[in-house]
């Protein structure tokens, strides 16, 4: 056959298919809900390849990943990039699933192969006939903030199959070394964490003679000695006193109310705690080991009543560092920010939420928290979370299931909008350490809006905040934190801490159920049927959310 037969035969079965492809098209419809086939996914990577120049791909990013500057990077990854690509990279949004074609999982291989030129790039420039846009300042080939996104975008890589490997064999060989092993190399990380309370929750007074608040000499409810003091635990709300006997440590029958400045008895009674049915009411046969130590420690040891090293440590989140601290690689150590949403949160629920290992009793005793979990793990089989009944009111939670009372926020949580969208707890709080409350990583209106600004796909949809809140700007009244937060979960006395449902509560349901409401707890001096009647009044919400 000859060439030219060869070359017309080509031509015919390309025109064919073509057209194939084009009644295929019109038959079954244009919708960016479908996935890419084949030839368009080859096409468009082919030609977002051949358009980046030459020059362009071999750069090499002149930044390296310091603390502070991932935390530039994962801000402005936030307000720019989050919205499409998701926290964590993966692309798993309303917007990024429904582009056509769809936003690609920055995590994956596709994207982490390329060059740090390649990234910045289509950072800069964006992408021809998709959803993304160029970032670049005009005029300025430097000053933009693209290679600071490129050393986010490395860090949201997972783990390669070798690396998952070691993974796997490390968690047979390593043991614990305690957080001052990780100075050497994460000084910087180091020297926040341990001023923050998961460092200090922990305290030997011998050790720290501040560890102490009170005077003890005004203790008027339950005497007691420096002498007998083991350990101090708490010194947010409340410091509760232990004494050591044996093997055993135990609570003095007596607490210090950091808030009130007053000495309160502590003896939790029937009825409260599930566990008090299990213990008989005598503070002397409560043991810590069983009750509190296993959340207050890293790698506490039911048979030897040991811990690897008191408070909430470096190990306890990410797993034993012998082989790390010897041999630093991404296979050898453990990392929230490379686990599935599920599991990420699940290293803070398993001590941030109440609820009792599903095989209690453990070798006959009860135990109040996750006997033999560790980071990765399926927290699901260590842990249960309390039960709750919708329309009845407990211990544990209101009628609607919001938390009643503090160590909850995991049950709050994963009952949220936010959790079932991926959000993580670190997406807000940062356990290493941060200058704001509650470590959280920004202060909290700002952090929430950066998700949630006027006109935001995530809400709210209205032109300014104070159109959704309705009161002026910089007023309590139009803090995020509280209408979505509110503080109604008791701690101790009349202190109380924020829910993490994230939902709003409206005064209908304060009249139902006897939930304390947003609006009245601010308004003390108004009805709910007041506050009711004012939302009616507010054009852009909803009447059937005010039921």
């Amino acid at each position: 056959m000859s060439s030219r037969r060869v070359i017309t035969l080509l031509a015919v079965l390309a025109l064919l298919a073509a057209a194939l492809y084009g009644v295929r098209l019109l038959w079954h419809g244009l919708s960016t809900a479908d996935e890419p086939t084949y030839l368009e996914t080859v096409a468009a990577r082919t030609t977002r390849h051949l358009a980046i120049p030459h020059q362009a791909r071999a750069e090499k990013n002149p930044l390296t990943p310091t603390p502070d500057v991932l935390k530039e990077a994962r801000d402005d990854y936030q307000a720019k990039c989050a919205v499409c690509h998701g926290v964590d990279g993966s692309g798993m949004t309303a917007v990024g699933r429904n582009l056509y074609p769809k936003v690609p999982d920055l995590r994956a291989p596709l994207t982490q192969d390329l060059t740090d030129g390649e990234i910045r790039y289509i950072i800069r420039n964006g992408v021809r006939l998709t959803g993304m846009p160029g970032w670049a300042y005009a005029h300025d080939e430097q000053s933009d903030d693209s290679w600071k996104l490129v050393l986010f975008i490395r860090s949201l890589r997972g783990l390669t199959p070798p690396e998952r490997v070691q993974q796997a064999q490390t968690a047979g060989t390593a043991h614990y070394i305690g957080s001052k092993a990780c100075r050497t190399c994460h000084a910087e990380i180091y020297e926040r964490w341990r001023k923050t309370p998961m460092a200090n929750v922990v305290r030997d007074p011998r050790e720290h003679p501040d560890a102490i608040i009170p005077n003890l000499a005004t203790n008027n409810v339950s005497k007691f000695s420096l002498d007998q003091v083991a350990l101090v635990y708490g010194s947010v709300w409340k410091q509760r006193y232990f004494t050591k006997i044996g093997d055993d440590y135990f609570p003095l029958p007596v607490q210090w109310e950091i808030a009130a400045h007053k000495w309160s008895k502590y003896l939790p009674g029937p009825g409260t705690d599930w566990w008090t049915a299990y213990y008989p009411a005598d503070y002397m046969q409560r043991p810590t080991g069983p009750l509190c130590d296993g959340c207050h420690s890293v790698d506490y040891n039911i048979h030897t009543k040991q811990v690897a090293e008191w408070n909430v440590g470096c190990e306890a989140c990410h797993g034993p560092g012998s082989e790390h601290a010897t041999s630093p690689t991404r296979g050898n150590i453990l990392s929230a920010a490379r686990m599935d949403y599920v599991a990420a949160s699940d290293t803070c629920i398993r001590c941030h939420s109440q609820g009792r290992p599903p095989g209690n009793p453990i070798e006959g005793k009860y135990y109040d928290w996750a006997v033999g979990y560790h980071p990765g793990a399926k927290l699901q089989d260590f842990w249960k979370l309390e039960d709750h009944t919708l329309g009845q009111t407990n211990f544990y939670y209101f009628a609607d299931g919001t938390a009643h009372k503090n160590r909850m926020q995991g049950n709050d949580f994963v009952q949220s909008v936010m959790y079932r969208r991926g959000v993580t707890c670190f997406s807000c709080h940062d356990v290493h350490g941060t200058g704001n409350y509650a470590q959280l990583r920004k202060s909290a209106d700002k952090l929430c809006l950066d998700c949630h600004g006027p006109n935001s796909l995530n809400g709210p949809r209205t032109a300014t905040l104070e159109e959704h809140t309705h009161h002026s700007t910089n007023s309590v009244g139009s803090s995020c934190i509280e209408c979505h937060m509110p503080k109604i979960e008791t701690e101790i006395g009349d202190v109380k801490v924020r829910s993490h449902t994230f939902a709003f509560i409206t005064p209908a349901m304060t009249d139902k159920y006897g939930i304390p409401n947003p609006c009245t707890t601010c308004h003390k001096d108004k009805t709910t049927a007041w506050a009711t009647g004012a939302m009616r009044g507010w054009d852009e919400r909803s009447p059937w959310r005010l039921q």
